[in-house]
C-alpha cells in the first residue's frame, strides 16, 4: 500500500512554459534534497545563490548547458552514469535528460560553507566511483539514496536532509583532496607532482605515453613511480592516461562540433571498436549516446 508524501515534500517550482523534472523535493534548513527516477525531459534553472550537486546512477545520460546573464549559451557539459556535477553559485543552466534513470539533486543553501571554506568557482563533473574509492562512507550514502529512489514510500524529512548534508560535505571534501590516513597515504605522489604528470598527459593525448617517461619527469624510478601513482589515483599510469584520453573524447563530443571519428582522431584513437569498449567501461554508454545528447537541444531552440 502506498502512503501519501509527508508534509514538507513539494515539487520543485517552475514556470508553466517549462518542462519540470517533477521530482519531489524536501526543503531542509541547510540542504534541499530531490531524488527519484527521472524520465526524458528538458528544463531550465535560474541562477542560484548556493552550490548545486547532481548525482547520477546507471544508464544516466544528460547534457547541461550553462548561460551567462540568460542571454546566450556559453558551454556544455555531458553528465553520464555514476558521476557528480558540482555547480557553483550564479550559474543559469538547462538540463536535457535523455533517458529513464535515477538522479539525486542537492541544493546547498547560501552560507552552507561558512567563513572557513570557499565554494567551487567552476562547473566540475567528476566520476563518483573514483571519489568513492577514497571514502567508503561516500559509496554507502550514494547506495542509500539509490535505494530510496526505488522505494514507493517517502522517508522522514530530517533523515533525508541529514543524508544530503553528509553526502554533500564528503563529496566536496574529497573533491579538494582524498581523505586518507596511515602509512599508505604518505607513500602517494605529492599534489604538485600529480598535477605535473596530468598536465603532461593532457598535452600529449594523441601520442604514445610511456610510464618510464612519466617517472623520469618527477625523478623517480619506473617501479617506485608506478607504486606511488597507483596509491594516489587507484589506477596504473597506463589506465590513467587512457582515462584522460576517453575523457577528452567525451568533452569533444559534448560540444556537438565533432563526430565520433573526428573526436577519436584528436586524441589518437584509430580503432573505433577499442574506443567503444573503453567508453562503455568508464561511462556505461557509447560515444554515440554522448553525441546524441549534445545534438538533441537543437530541437528545443
Amino acid at each position: 500500500m502506498k502512503h501519501s508524501a509527508p508534509t514538507g515534500w513539494e515539487t520543485l517550482p517552475c514556470k508553466p512554459s517549462e518542462m519540470p523534472y517533477g521530482l519531489p523535493v524536501v526543503k531542509g534548513k541547510q540542504v534541499s534534497v530531490s531524488f527519484g527516477r527521472l524520465g526524458p525531459s528538458f528544463w531550465y534553472e535560474h541562477s542560484y545563490d548556493g552550490v548545486r550537486l547532481f548525482y547520477t546512477f546507471s544508464k544516466a545520460v544528460g547534457l547541461m548547458e550553462f548561460t551567462w546573464n540568460g542571454r546566450h549559451r556559453s558551454y556544455s557539459v555531458f553528465l553520464g552514469p555514476h558521476q557528480v556535477g558540482i555547480i557553483p553559485p550564479g550559474q543559469e543552466m538547462t538540463l536535457d535528460w535523455l533517458c529513464k534513470a535515477e538522479l539525486v539533486v542537492l541544493h546547498l543553501k547560501p552560507g552552507y560553507f561558512g567563513e572557513r571554506e570557499s565554494h567551487p568557482s567552476d562547473v566540475i563533473v567528476e566520476d563518483f566511483s573514483s571519489l568513492a574509492r577514497h571514502d567508503n562512507y561516500l559509496g554507502t550514502l550514494a547506495q542509500m539514496f539509490m535505494t530510496l529512489c526505488r522505494e514507493s514510500d517517502r522517508p522522514e524529512i530530517d533523515f533525508v536532509e541529514g543524508m544530503g548534508m553528509a553526502l554533500a560535505s564528503r563529496t566536496l571534501r574529497l573533491h579538494r583532496g582524498p581523505i586518507t590516513s596511515g602509512p599508505t597515504s604518505r607513500s602517494g605522489l605529492p599534489a604538485d607532482k600529480l598535477s605535473q604528470i596530468t598536465e603532461h598527459i593532457d598535452a600529449h593525448l594523441d601520442e604514445t605515453i610511456r610510464a618510464t617517461d612519466l617517472a623520469r619527469r618527477v625523478g623517480l624510478s619506473a617501479d617506485h613511480f608506478a607504486r606511488r601513482f597507483k596509491v594516489t589515483t587507484q589506477m596504473s599510469p597506463k589506465q590513467f592516461a587512457l582515462k584522460r584520453r576517453v575523457d577528452k573524447v567525451r568533452e569533444l563530443l559534448g560540444t556537438g562540433r565533432y563526430n565520433v571519428t573526428e573526436a577519436a582522431r584528436e586524441v589518437g584513437f584509430h580503432d573505433l571498436s577499442h574506443l567503444n569498449r573503453c567508453f562503455r567501461n568508464f561511462f556505461g554508454c557509447s560515444p554515440k549516446t554522448v553525441l546524441k545528447a549534445a545534438l538533441a537541444p537543437e530541437s528545443y531552440r
